[in-house]
């Protein structure tokens, strides 16, 4: 292979300006992807390597091969494990995309690279044998929007290097357009500063302190990818320890432990660092677990276990992916907070969360500290650009005004014009905390999709088209084959054993959002009632969504007509929740299946809530049940009720006559004769169903304990008054 460019001079220059450079290979591979890899060891003599792949998949293992007998540094990774690899640093970087590309991975193995290091991303072709593409296919159909995009970006940007058929296009970068990191400040504690990269890290350092002093205290630490803010709290955390004049138990959380991982292993460099003695509590697959320094110790748990552990100081690490409730929670149950979150990347985007903390009223002292500066790489380096860029990782929603007008659009028109691609698709990053460049992909590719917009860009709603299965292809799902580009009817065929339901034709509300200053005026519901219009003229038979049980999201759906058909009896652990499925029929079949599921429901939560939904908030738990149509009447025995009076009269203590409490929510919720107040009803939910302890009922819904047991007698009280049974 021939170039007429200066690869050597490129690359030595991006090491001169501490920037990365992308070389994407796409076509026939094998000789420009050793060519290149020869050009850049010509510059840096003996690169450390992380390779990226899929090793199960044929003739991946044979690409590896080629590589390695050119390297002698390389680590392979696999695509699915790759998270614990986001605290890994390599010179370069080269992704084999023949079997796989994935938006996400991607970014996730490009960002272990530093500045001056080099990406190498090369394929046979974007469009054909893709794992992860294969699943946005239906019926042979797939669009290729997001590839064609993506081609468009290799070519417009700056510091990518796109080989493509045989010839080679470079728009080169200039070390002189960049920044480096610096470090200009000693801050209160020079040995500690020494190992950060910028001052944006020593400020943390020089402020954690806050969460020592009296009173409840919140520290936010926020910043774009690639920072190091998991990396200064770290750090931080043994200074904490240092300066208590009592022994600190120190709890460190995040969604999975290698999105928290970089806490804990900075804490140990910061522990050696201060000289202290310590021991490490590892796990059989090398997690580290605990640092145990004297009486104190900082500890990873994960999530559900973290929010109620007793402890002093509690950290949560990419805080914005465990989403609201879980925030509310811990606010209300720990005095001392660290919240670390990334404002937008390709892990989700923190912007709704920040957004949570510019109205919040609650009892903590806030300090918000902010990391602007890379640590790995220049500032204003190329490929971050074009990461932001290509996946639309910054995208803002469009704060203009809404028109009072629901169009459809061609979603092929809307990648071909950037600005109304950003705009609308801003609209999701923004108000979608578990946004990531893989939904950018669906959005281009699925074929079997449907775009409405509140114009001007305020809303928008995608739209999945479901059901109209086959009896062959129903069969497969009740016997346990996934098929999740029909995901309503695959639940419900699969779990409720409604195999009728996939005969029916649905759309499914896959994401519906709307700019955050508009929210609450009435545009969501609009968009629905357009869509629902537009369903019912073209035949459709039900229209449903599935998303992660929230309280005031359930509340939208149940405004507009929705009812819960599912819930998923094991809570996803790396997204905070459980999945709902609500749906509202049009035709008179979905109608009696509907109903039908939902009081089978209804039955199951009131059976099994308290051992299956028994760390649920609540109050989601409560909508649940009163959303489900009537069951049947439940008549409640004379001792019974002989029990409930002595209870109210302060004859009998609440776990004498539990079991006809429990038996007077089962009448209230399964007749649903009359309506009461969530918060109530809750206070029964927690205790009674759930078996939760006064105290935890209490911090579930920001009460007291006798707060919560005073509730709970009112609201035994005010059922037997409606009953006219006191």
């Amino acid at each position: 292979m021939k170039s007429d460019y200066d690869l050597q001079g490129i690359f030595r220059d991006a090491i001169t300006g501490n920037y990365r450079n992308l070389v994407f290979i796409e076509g026939d591979y094998r000789e420009p992807l050793l060519h290149f890899i020869n050009e850049y060891l010509k510059v840096e003599k003996n690169p450390s390597v992380g390779y990226y792949f899929h090793p199960w998949i044929q003739g991946s293992k044979e690409r590896l091969g080629w590589v390695k007998s050119l390297l002698t540094s390389v680590t392979d990774i696999d695509y699915s494990s790759s998270e614990r690899f986001l605290g890994s640093t390599f010179d370069l970087s080269i992704i084999d995309a023949v079997d796989d590309f994935r938006p996400s991975y991607v970014a996730r193995a490009i960002e272990t690279v530093r500045g001056g290091g080099l990406i190498i991303i090369y394929t046979n072709n974007l469009e054909e044998g893709k794992l992860y593409k294969s699943t946005l296919a239906r019926d042979g159909k797939v669009n290729n929007l997001f590839e064609e995009r993506l081609r468009r970006k290799l070519l417009s940007h700056r510091g990518i290097l796109y080989w493509r058929e045989g010839k080679l296009v470079v728009r080169p970068y200039s070390s002189s357009e960049v920044s480096k990191p610096k470090r200009t400040r000693g801050g209160k504690y020079p040995r500690l500063a020494k190992l950060c990269r910028t001052d944006d890290q020593v400020k943390v350092l020089d402020e954690i302190d806050f969460l020592l002093e009296d009173g409840k205290k919140l520290l936010v630490v926020t910043a774009p990818r690639g920072r190091g803010k998991s990396a200064s709290v770290g750090l931080a955390l043994p200074l904490l320890i240092s300066q208590s004049r009592y022994p600190l138990s120190i709890t460190v959380t995040s969604p999975t432990y290698w999105s928290g991982a970089e806490v804990m292993r900075f804490s140990e460099l910061s522990l050696k660092a201060l000289g202290k003695k310590f021991r490490r509590v590892i796990s059989r697959d090398g997690k580290v677990l605990s640092l145990e320094t004297g009486e104190s110790r900082i500890r990873w748990l994960p999530p559900d276990l973290a929010k109620d552990q007793h402890g002093d100081i509690l950290v949560v690490d990419e805080a914005a992916a465990l989403g609201r409730e879980f925030t509310d929670y811990i606010l209300r149950r720990w005095d001392k907070v660290a919240l670390v979150t990334t404002v937008h990347g390709y892990e989700g985007s923190g912007k709704i969360f920040l957004k949570m903390f510019e109205s919040y009223t609650g009892e903590h002292d806030i300090q918000r500290l902010k990391l602007d500066f890379p640590i790995r790489y220049s500032k204003g380096d190329p490929v971050e650009r074009f990461l932001n860029d290509t996946f639309l990782l910054n995208a803002e929603a469009n704060e203009g005004h809404y028109m009072n007008r629901i169009v459809e659009m061609d979603v092929k028109y809307l990648f071909e014009d950037e600005k109304k691609l950003a705009s609308v698709y801003g609209i999701l990053v923004t108000a979608h905390y578990r946004n990531t460049p893989d939904d950018l992909m669906m959005l281009g590719d699925m074929a079997f999709q449907r775009l409405f917009v509140a114009e001007s860009d305020v809303g928008v709603a995608q739209i999945v088209e479901e059901g109209g299965l086959s009896p062959d292809a129903i069969q497969s799902i009740a016997q346990g084959e996934e098929n999740l580009g029909h995901l309503i009817p695959q639940r419900l065929i699969k779990y409720s054993r409604m195999f009728e339901l996939g005969e029916l034709r649905g759309w499914r509300v896959m994401r519906i959002a709307v700019a955050p200053s508009l929210q609450g005026r009435g545009i969501g519901s609009q968009l629905l009632r357009e869509i629902e219009e537009r369903a019912v003229r073209e035949g459709v038979d039900w229209m449903g969504s599935s998303f992660l049980a929230n309280y005031n999201v359930i509340k939208f759906w149940a405004k507009n007509g929705y009812i819960p058909l599912h819930v998923s009896t094991k809570k996803n652990e790396s997204l905070g929740g459980y999945s709902v499925i609500v749906m509202k029929p049009f035709s008179s079949r979905a109608r009696e299946i509907a109903h039908q599921v939902a009081r089978l429901l209804k039955d199951k939560l009131l059976r099994t809530t308290h051992q299956v939904y028994f760390n649920m908030d609540p109050r989601i738990l409560v909508l649940l049940l009163k959303l489900a149509p009537p069951i049947s009447a439940v008549k409640i025995p004379d001792p019974y009720l002989k029990k409930l009076r002595a209870y109210l009269e302060g004859i009998l203590p609440y776990n004498s006559v539990a079991e006809a409490v429990h038996l007077l929510g089962e009448k209230y919720f399964k007749e649903l004769a009359f309506d009461l107040d969530d918060v109530s009803l809750a206070t029964l939910v927690s205790r009674t169903y759930q078996g939760r302890s006064w105290y935890h009922a209490g911090i579930s819904l920001g009460m007291t304990s006798s707060q919560v047991e005073r509730k709970l007698k009112e609201t035994v009280r005010l059922i037997l008054e409606k009953y006219q049974l006191l």
